[in-house]
């Protein structure tokens, strides 16, 4: 790249920044020299995090001008001073503003520069890499010659671009396909996934993996060596062992087979990681600065599509979670060393195991030792997964299964600092455990239900101390499922709610906080779109062609298949609550109570809604016959099907909010997102709503309320959005 045309771009750009901005930016990236080895000091101002804003950015480009011109400097290094971060990535609020046209792209592109002046220095240069490095982090990263990453778990290397819903714009595409051949980089690019140190060595794209302790140190032993002998890297990619790419026509089939299996799991739902394959595929193997052109034509192509604006609105909404303690306190909350799980299924052994994973002490109990037994092979299972995919060491897993205690008595109990209690969703039953925990415990052990719809308030009167007693819902599968709703009772305390608030966090869940209400926000939400799906089994639509129309919707999988997943049994009991507190549009239909008394109860049995062997799934004609009682009132097309599962979601969570269920519309989309796979790339249930508009989900439930039933009837909340023209979210 030529040194004069770069430096005229680094001065138009500094006139485009407040002083201020650019003072800033100055003091977050420092240059440092020792000896012959130039050090580039990355430590964002004011932030945890350092991020690539175009200020950064442009100081940046300064730096790497006067290395240009100081013939002493023979070696450069880039290390970063934040604890656990290397580089977070671009700075997203730029990003965003570009979504809506307030920043052109083409701003953020021209900085495609920056990374090609840093590649083509005249010495060579080593990017030490300790905590998070991803997205532009990686990029700058892969300018570099040479990479050296730590072996500490905060340590993680990748190119999240796409679950923006947009691709790597800074070389991404072309420098990493260069560096470790395509079968690597496009299951990287076009999954988004971060790896570790070690398997970013294995992989080749890092050169060396030590202790954090010795990063520092041996990276400028290294630099050292390298200003001596001023050797810069091959940049051409070196496959070794075996590889496709390597036979002729190779790489054509490499790139059949990732469309294959990206079709697969995104359902054409998500353009970012179609365009990035389809970007590599048109430059892979030709001239770096021609496929960078692609890359940053297709880059912001992309920006402007509803589904990036989408889910960088679902990144916001996730950042915000990790600032808030779930009250608007200055509440301290405790800190929680011990716990204890009461109920050994597979639930309570779930969340045994992630809380032993998080390296918390557990003492896991019920009231049989094989039902305890069953516990650990739940925990044992999800352990031994991680084991098998090279996530896990056998002796971690020794270790950690060491943390969790086994018991069919209550002693013990005295010294935890929280208990999780899973036992069957009954109140009698539950209120008799929390009287009895309520006297065992500490006065200042938390208390927590994993109920799904039972009332905290009702569960905690039993107790003498009913403010540490606060509801924390889990999904299930508990290692999978990232939600967990954190329920206030009447009484619970602003200490105890911190508490599991943050502890959620801690435990690498997403938490929401929600009122005590029947359902709470998920279930109550999930029940109208469930009951639905067997009302439509009983009009006489087959089940996979209602699980079909939803899963081209975006949901993860249909609803039919959801209930066996869950059981039937549970839905039922569920669906029993949702229908006792909320009356007819909650009804569920007949067909619920035939499938529990046949013992249909869904995956768990073998035979629910669908037939099952293993994973496959087979329709039931029997079940068909017999459910089959009505003629359908309106014709169900995909389209149809959507909507009357869709708008009942949209019309109850509506009422959700505006009964103060939770917060705002934010946590009913990361609810939904979190809690039932709700498709992401449409911003989550409400802003969908925002998306349709208020006026046409009312005309379109109005329609259905008269042709099909009164459940469909449009809440006062829904009609006051449609009335007023308000979206939302701005």
């Amino acid at each position: 790249m030529e040194t004069q045309a770069f430096r005229k771009d680094v001065e138009q750009f500094r006139g485009l920044f407040k002083e201020d901005a650019v003072e800033t930016a100055k003091n977050s990236v420092r240059f440092e020299r020792r000896g012959a080895v130039g050090v580039l000091v990355l430590d964002l101002v004011g932030e945890k995090a350092n991020k690539l804003s175009t200020p950064i950015m442009l100081r940046l480009a300064e730096v790497l001008l006067e290395i240009s011109n100081d013939t002493s400097v023979k070696a450069l290094v880039l290390i970063s001073r934040k604890p656990t971060i290397f580089i977070a990535g671009a700075d997203i609020s730029e990003i965003s503003k570009m979504t809506s046209g307030e920043m052109k792209p083409e701003v953020l592109m021209k900085l495609q520069g920056v990374h090609t002046f840093l590649e083509e220095l005249k010495i060579p240069s080593i990017a030490a890499i300790h905590g998070a490095c991803m997205g532009g982090g990686t990029e700058l990263a892969l300018s570099c010659d040479y990479r050296m990453a730590s072996d500490a778990p905060e340590t993680r290397i990748g190119l999240p671009e796409v679950m923006l819903g947009i691709i790597p714009g800074w070389g991404g595409t072309q420098r990493l396909p260069r560096l470790i051949g395509l079968e690597k980089s496009l299951d990287l690019i076009l999954s988004g996934r971060a790896v570790d140190g070690k398997s970013a060595k294995k992989m080749g794209l890092v050169d060396k993996v030590l202790p954090k302790e010795y990063l520092e140190e041996k990276a400028m032993a290294w630099a050292a060596e390298l200003a001596q002998s001023g050797k810069k890297r091959d940049k051409t990619a070196q496959l070794s062992g075996l590889s496709v790419e390597k036979i002729p026509g190779g790489k054509w089939i490499i790139f059949d087979q990732a469309k294959k299996k990206l079709l697969e799991k995104t359902k054409g739902n998500y353009p970012a990681p179609e365009k990035a394959l389809e970007v590599i595929r048109k430059t892979y193997g030709g001239k770096l600065q021609e496929g960078l052109k692609v890359e940053a034509e297709a880059f912001a192509d992309l920006l402007v599509t509803p589904q990036s604006k989408n889910l960088i609105q679902v990144f916001y909404l996730t950042e915000r979670v990790k600032k808030d303690k779930g009250v608007g306190s200055q509440v301290v909350a405790k800190t929680i060393e011990t716990t204890a799980v009461l109920g050994a299924g597979l639930m309570g052994g779930g969340i045994a195991q992630l809380f032993a994973a998080k390296g918390l002490r557990v003492r896991m109990r019920d009231i049989s030792w094989d039902a305890v037994t069953r516990g650990y092979k739940a925990a044992y299972k999800i352990f031994q997964k991680l084991v098998d995919r090279r996530k896990m060491k056998r002796s971690e897993l020794d270790n950690k299964m060491a943390l969790i205690e086994g018991t069919t008595a209550m002693t013990g109990f005295g010294s935890v600092d929280l208990v999780v209690e899973a036992v069957v969703e009954d109140l009698a039953i539950k209120q008799k455990v929390f009287a009895e925990l309520d006297s065992l415990t500490k006065p200042e052990a938390i208390l927590c239900s994993n109920t799904s719809s039972l009332s905290i308030t009702s569960i905690a009167s039993q107790c003498k101390h009913p403010q540490r007693v606060v509801g924390m819902h889990f999904f299930s599968p508990v290692d999978r499922m990232p939600l967990v709703e954190v329920i206030r009772g009447e009484k619970s305390s602003d200490e105890a709610v911190s508490t599991v608030f943050q502890l959620s966090k801690k435990v690498g869940k997403t938490p929401i906080l929600v009122k005590d209400s029947p359902g709470f926000l998920v279930n109550r939400i999930l029940g109208p779109y469930l009951n639905e799906a067997v009302y439509l089994l009983v009009e006489g639509v087959r089940p996979t062609v209602i699980d079909d129309a939803m899963v081209k919707f975006g949901m993860p999988m249909g609803p039919c298949e959801l209930l066996d997943e869950v059981g039937l049994d549970v839905a039922a009991k569920v669906s029993k609550v949702l229908f006792g507190a909320f009356g007819a549009r909650m009804k569920p239909p007949s067909l619920m109570e035939l499938v529990v008394t046949e013992k249909r109860l869904g995956k768990k049995t073998g035979k629910g809604i669908y037939e099952w062997n293993g994973k496959e799934k087979i329709e039931d004609s029997k079940l068909t016959a017999k459910i089959q009682t009505g003629k359908a009132s309106i014709e169900n097309t995909t389209e149809m099907i959507q909507k009357r599962m869709t708008y009942l979601m949209v019309n109850e969570g509506a009422r959700c909010l505006q009964e103060g269920i939770v917060r705002d519309a934010g946590e009913v989309d990361i609810g939904m997102i979190f809690g039932t796979g709700f498709a992401p790339f449409r911003g989550g249930l409400l802003r969908y709503a925002d998306s349709v508009g208020a006026s046409n989900i009312v005309a379109d439930l109005d329609v259905f309320a008269a042709k099909i039933g009164e459940r469909f009837a449009p809440s006062d909340a829904l009609k006051e959005m449609a009335a007023s023209g308000k979206k939302y979210f701005n």
